[in-house]
């Protein structure tokens, strides 16, 4: 505990009755990245409800490891989460965390990432196999066909049930909407409006739990070890309370994770590259040395290491989450602020990623930032894509692979340039999204 301890400083600015919201609404990631101007612990006011910010990326690290029994998971964002992933991974509360986590560990275990590269490298090759040079694509849609068969693939491998699977990941953009106005929007009576988002909401989430139930009937009726994530989820849940609501919780965190959070990351990527032509060129050279104009396999990751900065650099700039919130247990007394028990806290990873003074120029695409030579222990520290300490995403390895092998199939053999107009600006919403991008494909001239 820290001997002197002194308020958090209230943000300047807030409204009546509605707190610091008019401010937020129209442009979240700026807010919080400017939070950082009043301290390093500053308080907010979401309509009449307090709020604390932590603006620095060694008090984050502090929230997650030394003082993590002060935090846990909670605060709205969490709470309207728990809407659709129940008490999965990434919404549980520590004390079932510690004794989710283990159960789920095996299943993400990197013998089973080897088995898993095979199937990423099929489904990227089904979908760019559609392509025709010249050929105007959707690509937030492409990504999301190419991650959403991956997760479907790697999740449910038998083929019977993969159109079930196809189903539940066709049904996540809806529901992510229908999550993110349900934590704008606070009080309870916005989802009872019958608006045209709650209704596709509430359609897609029946849809959801109706087929991932009778696909796991299908699973516990055979004796058929498929081998895939959905029968170690099956196992895992067995000793649970309630194992079909526990699946059921797992799987759509499963199902979050590895569809849209990728898809994001890769849309990103792939934008940044057309208007990067020196880092594509980089990039191709390292993709053909390597792989000779084969697929990708696992054995080949790990003589990809320029791919793997150009992803981590791409989710320092435009981390799928954007904010992160948790609910403290006590009060916390830091000589940077004090926060009492049962406070919300947020981080935003978009804001940490930018701090000047540990990523010069950060709004700079500069993948060789993260090479052995350049990277610091204090960026290393500071980026936090991928959450930290306990609980940091079970899927990150998971993720970085399925992201390296799309892009060495996709750059090794297309060449995308934007077709239309082009805007920056991130779509917020549960996850930091891109804007629908337009991209033309052409085949890959090589050097």
């Amino acid at each position: 505990m820290e001997t002197s301890v002194s308020p958090s400083p209230i943000v300047p600015g807030a409204w009546p009755l509605l707190g610091h919201v008019p401010r937020l609404a129209p442009d979240p990631l700026a807010f919080f990245h400017r939070l950082s101007d009043h301290g390093s612990v500053v308080r907010i006011r979401l309509g009449n409800r307090p709020a604390y910010v932590v603006t620095r990326p060694d008090l984050v690290r502090r929230l997650h490891l030394a003082d993590q029994r002060l935090f846990d998971k909670g605060g709205p964002l969490i709470e309207k989460s728990r809407l659709f992933l129940g008490n999965g991974l990434a919404t549980c509360p520590a004390a079932d965390h510690a004794r989710q986590r283990p159960l789920m560990q095996p299943a993400f275990h990197s013998t089973q990432l080897a088995r898993y590269t095979g199937i990423m490298q099929e489904c990227v090759a089904e979908v760019t196999g559609s392509w025709q040079p010249g050929q105007v694509i959707g690509l937030n849609e492409e990504m999301h066909r190419i991650t959403a068969k991956v997760t479907s693939r790697t999740l449910i491998s038998a083929v019977e049930a993969r159109p079930a699977a196809a189903q539940m990941a066709r049904a996540l953009p809806e529901i992510l909407r229908g999550l993110y106005w349900r934590m704008v929007i606070p009080g309870s009576l916005f989802p009872r409006i019958p608006l045209p988002v709650n209704r596709r909401f509430d359609r897609q989430m029946r849809l959801t739990r109706h087929v991932l139930d009778q696909v796991v009937s299908h699973y516990r009726a055979t004796t058929t070890d498929y081998g895939d994530l959905l029968s170690m989820v099956i196992t895992a849940c067995e000793e649970e309370a309630d194992p079909q609501q526990a699946i059921y919780d797992q799987v759509v965190t499963i199902l979050m994770g590895g569809v849209e959070t990728t898809a994001a990351t890769l849309v990103w990527l792939l934008r940044l590259l057309d208007s990067h032509p020196h880092i594509r060129q980089r990039l191709m050279a390292e993709i053909t040395g390597t792989l000779g104009g084969r697929p990708p396999g696992h054995s080949d990751l790990p003589h990809l290491p320029y791919t793997q900065q150009v992803i981590t650099e791409t989710v320092r700039l435009y981390p799928a989450g954007w904010i992160v919130s948790r609910s403290t247990t006590a009060d916390v007394h830091w000589s940077e602020g004090h926060i009492p028990a049962d406070s919300d806290v947020f981080y935003s990873p978009y804001a940490l990623h930018r701090d000047p003074e540990l990523f010069p120029d950060p709004e700079a695409f500069v993948p060789d930032r993260w090479s052995p030579e350049q990277v610091t222990p204090a960026q290393r520290q500071a980026f936090f894509g991928f959450g930290v300490g306990r609980r940091k995403c079970i899927g990150d390895v998971f993720g970085v692979t399925e992201a390296t092998i799309a892009v060495a199939a996709i750059v090794g053999s297309w060449h995308l340039e934007h077709a239309g107009p082009v805007t920056d600006r991130p779509l917020i919403g549960t996850l930091l999204m891109a804007p629908p991008t337009r991209m033309r494909v052409q085949r890959a001239v090589h050097a």
